[in-house]
């Protein structure tokens, strides 16, 4: 297993040609996440809820996509140990970092 864990990954493809990677934490995917102004966020199957990839494996679908959504903890931290986000890019959703991204 990697240092990282595993990470819930699924590409989405607009007509516009855009590719969205949503990728999560393992253990956020189906919680609920109140934030600090008391609203609810679903970290709903539907959005992230593709294949759960190992660690660094996530950077491919990464590579693939044009805008990526980063929710958890350990995917945020692992993409800036690895030079791919700037901290300052993240905010905190109910404590959870959080990042969007286009390219």
């Amino acid at each position: 297993m990697s240092e990282w864990g595993r990470f819930w990954v699924k590409l989405h493809h607009s007509k516009t040609g855009e590719v969205v990677a949503a990728i999560c934490d393992e253990e956020l995917l189906g919680k609920r996440i109140t934030t600090e102004k008391g609203f609810e966020i679903k970290v709903d199957n539907s959005f992230y809820g593709g294949v759960l990839v190992e660690g660094e494996g996530v950077i491919r679908y990464i590579e693939q996509a044009t805008i990526i959504n980063l929710l958890g903890n350990r995917i945020v931290g692992m993409l800036i140990s690895k030079g791919l986000i700037r901290e300052s890019a993240t905010i905190r959703v109910g404590g959870i970092m959080h990042v969007q991204m286009f390219y």
